[in-house]
């Protein structure tokens, strides 16, 4: 007979579940489970020393997001995840040199791009006496835009369960057409596939504290450039490599928990960057929960990054201004507010993010402009019956 877990490791495994990817042990669910997230991600506007002309608003976006859980049968779940996206604002279309010499953006205009995103996921998962076998489907359409993908995961337990081995695989097939194509001389029609293997292992270390590391495998080819900037042109082929690894603790004292999550993410776009997380899980009561996070991220240039288009190069040479391939740093920080209620659960999270060029860990050749600041908040409910 299997001694029932400590008070401490039933403290740990509730109070921490909000990091995916380590496992409780496998049972269908026992009840039906809808979830709803609003959340809207605001950018800051460009400064006029970073763009001298034209417009300096850049993306606001509302997301909506639900989920159904259901218990099927004995042995199998059912979920459906649909999300929902409407986007405004303007990014980086080209750079140049200023007066200066110092690069300076020009932005595709404040009410330039408008565009709204449907996805609709379908997934099940069966229950094994030591483990489960899941599989789920996916389509993704914007105006410009749609994607078909499919998904598969296992999971095994072993030494009674301290020991979770899980194994995925996802391959997505995308089309990519670009509005007013003809007008701006943008590629007509173009596609691009992504295939993914993410190996990891989870561990019980002791009744209060738990051990996960994966490593995930991406293979895309095919279309990888932004066809909405004047002059962006990258390699059709890009293999990236993730490790990852995260630490999570209940402390008896305190009733709380402390997650620690460490990323390092390689490409052969010569992209290298390291991601840290905290977060604290803090029960006040039996119904509150406060959750305070920080976030450090820093990444080095890509090859063909420049900070400055080159529009007398070649046409088939790579090179790109995106601001996402310059080498920078950014800080995030947020709270998040859970309410228990019996039944129901609902929380509010507010995030901000600063990149800037000074934060970064790796050496900054090419400086870029642009760089993102952005707030987020998010608003949702669980509701179970």
């Amino acid at each position: 007979m299997r001694k029932p877990p400590s008070s401490s490791l039933i403290a740990l495994t509730t109070t921490a579940m909000a990091l995916p990817g380590i496992s409780q042990a496998d049972a269908p669910p026992a009840v039906t489970t809808v979830s709803y997230k609003a959340s809207n991600y605001k950018e800051d506007d460009l400064s006029r020393r970073e763009a001298p002309f034209g417009d300096l608003g850049r993306y606001d976006i509302d997301v909506h997001q639900f989920q159904l859980l259901a218990p099927v049968g004995r042995n199998f779940s059912l979920s459906v995840d649909a999300n929902y996206e409407s986007l405004t604002g303007a990014s980086p279309w080209f750079t140049s040199a200023g007066l200066d010499g110092e690069p300076i953006v020009n932005l595709s205009g404040a009410s330039g791009i408008r565009d709204k995103r449907s996805e609709l996921s379908i997934g099940t998962r069966y229950y094994l006496d030591n483990g489960s076998i899941g599989g789920n489907i996916g389509y993704s359409e914007e105006d410009d835009y749609r994607a078909s993908y499919v998904g598969l995961s296992a999971e095994r337990h072993f030494n009674q369960d301290a020991t979770t081995v899980s194994l995925s695989l996802s391959h997505s097939a995308d089309d990519i057409f670009p509005t007013d194509a003809e007008l701006f001389g943008r590629v007509l029609n173009e596609d691009k596939t992504s295939s993914s293997v993410a190996l990891s292992v989870s561990q019980v270390i002791n009744q209060v504290s738990t051990f996960q590391t994966a490593l995930s495998v991406t293979e895309q080819s095919g279309f990888l450039s932004d066809p909405y900037k004047l002059r962006d042109v990258r390699p059709d082929n890009k293999t990236q490599v993730a490790f990852s690894n995260s630490y999570r603790r209940f402390f008896v004292g305190a009733n709380a928990a402390g997650h620690i999550n460490y990323r390092y993410y390689s490409d052969d776009f010569g992209i290298d960057s390291h991601t840290v997380d905290l977060s604290w899980y803090q029960n006040w009561g039996p119904d509150i929960q406060v959750v305070p996070n920080v976030r450090y991220y820093s990444q080095s240039e890509a090859d063909f990054f420049t900070n400055i288009d080159d529009f007398a190069s070649p046409p088939d040479q790579f090179q790109s201004s995106d601001y996402r391939l310059a080498a920078f740093g950014a800080i995030s920080g947020g709270l998040s507010i859970i309410l228990d209620l019996g039944d129901w659960t609902a929380y509010i999270t507010g995030e901000r993010y600063v990149a800037k060029e000074k934060y970064a860990s790796f050496d900054v050749t090419l400086p870029s402009t642009a760089l993102v600041k952005y707030n987020r908040l998010s608003i949702g409910f669980d509701v179970s019956f």
